[in-house]
């Protein structure tokens, strides 16, 4: 998650948790969604994922998950099966909570997707494979970032 912080009493570390995955979530989708936008622009999707990788749209993601899509490398360092488990987590406590979070339960749509097409076995970075799906487009030959 990252550094080890004492968030509160019993309870807080799993809130913190689940507001990590929330974040995490919601940078892959943007992430993967921002390639398939420069891939059906023309752009070659390495040199631009390279190039935001250093403004503002830079982010561990990016820096973790971009070259490995690029690669077509879906290896799982944090499994799909798992991921879409803690955002259902995430989406039950935020119901008891009263909140409406339409980012996370899209992101947790599509992650059921790849675990519906057989992917649960992979990386959240397959999520690139949910967004080709959606708009018949697939990044072939896009050239290696230097993320």
């Amino acid at each position: 998650m990252g550094k080890v912080s004492y968030m509160g009493g019993s309870g807080k570390g799993q809130f913190a948790k689940l507001g990590n995955q929330i974040t995490i979530a919601s940078t892959m989708v943007g992430l993967v969604e921002d390639m398939i936008y420069a891939h059906k622009a023309g752009l070659d999707v390495g040199m631009f994922v390279s190039a935001i990788s250093t403004g503002a749209a830079g982010s561990k993601s990016l820096d973790s998950h971009g070259n490995r899509i690029l690669q077509r490398d879906f290896e799982a360092r944090f499994y799909v099966n798992h991921f879409a488990k803690d955002l259902g987590i995430c989406l039950k406590e935020c119901e008891r909570m009263g909140l409406a979070l339409p980012g996370l339960a899209l992101a947790q749509q599509l992650y059921l997707s790849l675990k519906a097409h057989g992917e649960g076995n992979f990386g959240i970075q397959a999520l690139i494979l949910a967004l080709e799906r959606l708009n018949n487009v697939k990044l072939e030959n896009t050239g290696s970032s230097n993320v």
